[in-house]
């Protein structure tokens, strides 16, 4: 319980403990980092239970603590990046954006499936179904049951390639009441999702506002705009003293290989396991920097793409970006086509 927790702070306080070592185990260090992270004399190491490597018997967690206390003592410990309050913040709120994106993404998939199942091949004539003119269509659908071509002709937008005969012949079915009720359920649910994305996203931006000027800066590198400069900055914060070179970084984010190599071959060269949220906001900026036009990031994933594969291609184009990440926090500086040699030579 949090008043514990403050009986713990008070009893470091009174055995004039100065230093404070913990496993980083899921969330639960979390409250006690928040309340001793206010104490200024006592310095605080959250640490990987993995880097540990605990001796075979020590099963309780009494014994885990001394052993920690231990390691911690003779200075075997080595201290996790924690980011500043501000930064947890915005994490905060950037992973739980990303998560309704994802729960929206369901939805969508699942109002898709509902049309399969009962005859409707939208998706075949328009590509976004939840669009402007694919929301009428759905909303009509949701209050008739079915859907005429002068009634399509009056709904789509003059965006849409396909012809009114193709995609009301796409729709050339009827649902029954109970049918209909389900769909507008559905259809509820996603404007639900939709307006709550919209008020969050205000709101992070409203949180945001101490780094906008880092922000600016991130989202002059091909593949990263605004949102995705947020996501960035919500996992490793705008301050990279933390991180001695771009190969720290690198690795902690898990975007390097295995050192696996022995007798001059290399057994292994899988990434290393790091920041999952990190990893995949990188992977997908990744993903958007090869479709960038003439940009050496992007040749460099043409060009290697065929030889090495797509997947090692993405990794290694999202590990240039988080190297740009890196030294245009470090430098207070926009992109420049320099980085990349600074990219290509970064160990």
């Amino acid at each position: 319980m949090r008043g514990d927790i403050y009986k713990l702070r008070d009893w470091l306080i009174e055995n004039d403990c100065k230093h404070v070592a913990m496993e980083s185990t899921g969330v639960y260090w979390k409250p006690i980092y928040d309340i001793l992270e206010e104490l200024d004399d006592i310095t605080i190491y959250v640490v990987n239970a993995q880097h540990m490597r605990n001796i075979p018997g020590r099963k309780t967690d009494i014994k885990d603590a001394e052993w920690i206390a231990e390691l911690f003592r003779y200075g075997l410990l080595e201290n996790s990046f924690i980011p500043s309050k501000e930064v947890r913040e915005l994490s905060e709120y950037v992973r739980y954006y990303k998560k309704l994106n994802e729960d929206k993404a369901h939805q969508i998939t699942r109002i898709e499936k509902f049309l399969q199942t009962h005859g409707f091949k939208l998706s075949s004539v328009i590509t976004d179904i939840v669009g402007l003119s694919g929301k009428k269509i759905l909303n009509r659908l949701a209050d008739k049951g079915s859907i005429t071509f002068l009634e399509v002709s009056a709904l789509i937008s003059k965006r849409i390639k396909k012809s009114p005969e193709e995609i009301s012949y796409a729709l050339n079915g009827s649902l029954s009441i109970n049918e209909r009720k389900l769909l507008k359920k559905m259809l509820t649910f996603l404007d639900t999702l939709e307006r709550e994305l919209e008020e969050l996203k205000e709101l992070i931006f409203e949180v945001a506002e101490p780094f906008k000027e880092s922000i600016e800066l991130l989202s002059t590198i091909p593949g990263l705009d605004i949102l995705s400069s947020l996501y960035v900055l919500g996992e490793i914060g705008d301050n990279m003293d933390s991180f001695p070179s771009a190969a720290h970084i690198s690795s902690w984010a898990g975007l390097s290989p295995r050192n696996n190599e022995s007798a001059g071959k290399k057994k292994s060269q899988k990434i290393m396991p790091g920041n999952s949220y990190i990893k995949s906001i990188l992977c997908q900026c990744a993903w958007a920097a090869t479709r960038t036009r003439n940009t050496r990031i992007a040749r460099w994933f043409w060009s290697h793409q065929g030889k090495i594969g797509q997947k090692k291609s993405v990794i290694a184009v999202a590990r240039k970006l988080l190297v740009y990440i890196y030294y245009i926090l470090k430098t207070k500086s926009p992109y420049d086509s320099a980085l990349d040699c600074v990219a290509k030579n970064s160990g």
